[in-house]
C-alpha cells in the first residue's frame, strides 16, 4: 500500500470511523471512508457512537472530502448491542474503531499490536520471582495486541466462530465459566519450572491446546496462544517459537491442536513444539558461533 493511500486512524477517540466536514448547518453531514480511494460512506445519526456535539467539534478538525462518493454503510448487522457480532459484508472484516475495510491497513495495526504484546509478555515473563498466568494476564496480553484496533479487545467470546473447518461454539455455560475452569484446572500450575526441556513442552501442550480448544476470544486466539507459551519457554530458559514456523507447518499444527481438541491427546503438539525448539537452539548456535 503506498503511503498516500494509507489511511489516517483516528485513536484517540475510538469513535468507529473518520469525520470529514461538508457544507455548514442543516447541510452539515459525516463521512466515514470506504474501501476505495475517494469514496465516503455515511452513517445515519441513529448509530453514531458519540454525541452530534463532539461529532461537529472533531469535524472541523478535519479537511473536507474531495468528490465523494456516498456508499452503503458496508457493515452488517450494526445497530446490535453485540460489536462481535459485527462485520463487513464484504470480506467479514470485523467491526473496528477506524471502519476500516482495507485487509493490509488491519493486518499492519494488527501486527503493530503483537509488537506491543510481546514485549509485555517479555517483561512479564522475566519477572523476579516468575509469575503465574492468571485470565487477568490472558485478558490484558489480548488488549495489548488489540485494543487500538477492536472494541472488545480483552473481552471473551460470545459468537460463534469457524476457521480452516473448525467451528467452536459458545460454551452453554459462558465462556467466563470455561475460562475460570481453565485456570484452576492448568493455569495454577503455573508458574511451571523443570530442567527437563520435555516436562516443559509436555505442560505448554497441554496449556496450549486446552486454549485452542476454548477459543476464547473473537480473534486472535491462535496469535494470544503463541505468547502465552512464550512466557513459559522464557521462564525456563527455553526460546520463544517462531511465527513462521507456525506458517510453514500449518497443516501439522492444525492437525495436532485437533488431536487436542477432540481427543484430549497433547502428544502431537508435544512433538511439534520439540521439533520447532530444536530448530530454533540451532539455528542460535549458530548464529552465535558466526557471530564470534
Amino acid at each position: 500500500m503506498k503511503q498516500s493511500s494509507r489511511i489516517a486512524w483516528r485513536w484517540e477517540e475510538k469513535d468507529f470511523g473518520f469525520r470529514f466536514l461538508s457544507g455548514t448547518g442543516k447541510r452539515m453531514a459525516e463521512y466515514y471512508q470506504a474501501l476505495a480511494a475517494n469514496e465516503f460512506y455515511h452513517v445515519p445519526a441513529s448509530q453514531r457512537k458519540l454525541k452530534k456535539e463532539r461529532i461537529d467539534e472533531l469535524a472541523v478538525l478535519a479537511a473536507a472530502p474531495t468528490s465523494p462518493t456516498i456508499v452503503a454503510n458496508p457493515w452488517n448487522q450494526y445497530t446490535q448491542d453485540d460489536e462481535q457480532l459485527i462485520q463487513a459484508r464484504e470480506g467479514k472484516h470485523c467491526f473496528n474503531w477506524a471502519g476500516c475495510l482495507d485487509k493490509e491497513e488491519i493486518e499492519r495495526r494488527e501486527t503493530d499490536g503483537i509488537n506491543r504484546a510481546g514485549e509485555f509478555v517479555f517483561e512479564y515473563a522475566k519477572r523476579q520471582p516468575y509469575t503465574a498466568i492468571t485470565l487477568d494476564t490472558i485478558q490484558k496480553i489480548h488488549r495489548e495486541m488489540f485494543e487500538a484496533i477492536y472494541p472488545w479487545a480483552g473481552e471473551w467470546r460470545t459468537v460463534t466462530i469457524s476457521k480452516a473447518g473448525t467451528t467452536w461454539d459458545v460454551p452453554f455455560h459462558d465462556m467466563w465459566i470455561a475460562m475460570k475452569n481453565f485456570e484452576t484446572n492448568t493455569l495454577n500450575q503455573t508458574p511451571f519450572h523443570s530442567d527437563d526441556d520435555e516436562e516443559v513442552l509436555q505442560f505448554i501442550a497441554r496449556v496450549l491446546g486446552e486454549y485452542i480448544a476454548i477459543h476464547p476470544f473473537r480473534e486472535g486466539n491462535g496469535r494470544s496462544a503463541f505468547l502465552l507459551a512464550e512466557i513459559m519457554l522464557l521462564q525456563n530458559g527455553l526460546l520463544p517459537f517462531d511465527r513462521h514456523q507456525r506458517d510453514r507447518d500449518q497443516a501439522r499444527y492444525y492437525a495436532a491442536c485437533e488431536a487436542a481438541r477432540t481427543r484430549f491427546d497433547y502428544q502431537p503438539l508435544t512433538d511439534l513444539f520439540r521439533f520447532w525448539q530444536e530448530e530454533a537452539q540451532e539455528f542460535f548456535l549458530n548464529e552465535e558461533g558466526d557471530a564470534t
